[in-house]
């Protein structure tokens, strides 16, 4: 068995001395595991864990979030716990409406992201607004963004929004038109393209050129390149280790190393001249009122750091969503049709105030789009102190006691598997079909629904939820309304299976080389 695990680390990239260094700590690791556990007693467990792995191989094998709905399902549970890997001690995986709420709501800033997560987000995000911990700088942190995208931003700059549809609807029919132009396409590039030209006219006054300059290029490209090493078992390898062992984050990995590219291309390139251009003298004034500007400003009023400044501009707002709805309705023809007449029948540009309200069908959409594909298939906090968890579904202790709470300790990993709670069949009742008429009916009962927007946990939930929550949104349906009015997309037939490299990552069955892909087949009206 020792040679084996060698062998897997060595697939890492890492050389026989690391190697032996990592096989010596896991055995200590083990050992103290062992000695010293405290397991959850009443909470329950799936059977299959491997000695090496826990349950966290499983996890990565199946389809991403499908182990847990399937765990949860299968003990009738909504609260479990999973072997961790490397003896990893026991994971908490909480999909109980009260827990999850008493976490992200009232003890948000006592739950941190995980010793794995946070250095995750660091190296492709840097110190931006999600790496951010504690309560008074995620509170500074915010409040210099959130003006940003309130609804009176996006309202006065939905003309940037308007231009990157107009300029993706284009680009595409040139490349239908093409008479060697496939019209098979990536969704997730075409629509990664489009959300980058939406940020970087939005947020930073910048010219993308759709999506397909030289700069885009280099960026789309290390965020590909991350994404196809992370969901490689090579990623698995890694995250598992670096879970286990966090000290170890500064190896020279691979999977480390492209996750540092995409930090380091933007700012090394595009952010340092986008800053230059936004900085002013004292006392001038602008009506440039871009996320940018902003930061340009606090800086110059020494309110955040030049590298606080410089990683916000490394942002990326995931577009993997958008490419799932062109998926879900290329596989259901009929609501694709009752789509487009709703989209017609509207004249001209969206507004703002008109996404709200005048397009309802299109709104259904969008909301089990997000419900069923969120950008993050589970999240992962720890906690810093004891706690006792509230929960709605009591559990039966071993004695036979029903216990209405849970008591942790500090350090305690907990998962939040949000991809596996939005399709609870207990709330929705199918909750795994593409059904979007649900929004139009009367919802579940409000004591069983989670608390998030529109009762789903992708945009996540509290204090920490996403800051950029309605510009997301209307960007979706306008991109969305713009290309079914103009074209036609059609099931390929494939098999998706996703995959998670921080962010969800859909795959081809038997074509998993290729990355990231989510094939549709598209024709021009």
């Amino acid at each position: 068995m020792g040679i084996n695990h060698l062998a897997s680390y060595q697939t890492m990239g890492l050389g026989k001395e690391w190697s032996y260094t990592i096989l010596a700590c896991f055995a200590c690791a083990a050992f103290l595991t062992l000695w010293t556990r405290k397991p959850l007693k009443s909470i329950p467990m799936p059977n299959g864990a491997s000695v090496l792995w826990g349950h966290e191989k499983t996890v990565f094998d199946m389809s991403a979030g499908m182990a847990y709905a399937q765990w949860l399902k299968e003990l009738n549970t909504s609260v479990l716990k999973i072997r961790g890997a490397l003896g990893k001690p026991d994971l908490l995986v909480l999909a109980d409406p009260f827990a999850v709420t008493y976490i992200l709501q009232r003890r948000i800033y006592d739950y941190p992201h995980s010793e794995v997560v946070r250095p995750r987000i660091g190296r492709l995000l840097g110190k931006s607004l999600g790496w951010v911990e504690g309560e008074k700088e995620h509170k500074r942190m915010r409040q210099l963004v959130a003006a940003s995208l309130s609804p009176e931003a996006i309202r006065n700059s939905a003309y940037n929004v308007h231009a990157a549809a107009d300029t993706l609807q284009e680009r595409l029919e040139a490349h239908l038109a093409d008479k060697n132009g496939d019209n098979i396409i990536n969704t997730i590039d075409w629509t990664n393209q489009a959300t980058l030209d939406v940020i970087g006219r939005f947020a930073f006054t910048h010219d993308f050129g759709g999506g397909i300059n030289q700069e885009a290029i280099s960026i789309l490209g290390a965020w590909r390149n991350m994404a196809k090493v992370g969901i490689s078992r090579k990623g698995f390898l890694v995250l598992m280790v670096l879970r286990r062992f966090p000290f170890l984050n500064h190896l020279p990995l691979e999977a480390l190393m492209a996750q540092g590219n995409v930090r380091s291309t933007i700012r090394d390139g595009i952010a340092k001249e986008l800053i230059r251009r936004s900085q002013r003298l004292p006392g001038e004034s602008t009506d440039d009122n871009s996320l940018l500007s902003r930061l340009v400003s606090a800086h110059q009023a020494q309110l955040i750091s030049m590298d606080e400044l410089m990683d916000h501009v490394s942002s990326e707002t995931s577009s993997q969503t958008l490419g799932y709805a062109l998926w879900e309705l290329a596989k259901d023809p009929k609501r694709q049709s009752q789509l487009r007449e709703e989209c017609l029948a509207y004249s001209g540009h969206l507004s703002y105030d008109d996404s709200q309200t005048k397009l309802p069908y299109l709104d259904a959409v969008i909301r089990e789009v997000v419900r069923l594909h969120p950008a993050l298939a589970y999240m992962e906090r720890v906690s810093v102190k004891e706690d006792v968890l509230p929960i709605r579904h009591p559990l039966q202790a071993p004695d036979g006691q029903e216990l209405k709470n849970i008591k942790i300790s500090a350090g305690q990993t907990i998962v939040i598997p949000i991809h596996a709670i939005n399709r609870m069949d207990t709330i929705w009742g199918d909750g795994s079909v593409f059904r979007p008429e649900r929004w139009l009916e009367d919802l579940p009962a409000r004591d069983i629904l989670f608390s998030g927007w529109s009762n789903v946990l992708s945009f996540s939930d509290g204090p920490r939820n996403c800051v950029g929550t309605r510009l997301a949104l209307f960007q979706m349906k306008v991109l969305l309304m713009t290309l079914v009015r103009r074209f036609e997309f059609q099931d390929t037939g494939s098999v998706i299976i996703n995959k998670i490299a921080s962010s969800m990552q859909p795959t081809v069955q038997g074509k998993e080389e290729l990355g990231p892909y989510l094939p549709v087949a598209v024709v021009t009206l």
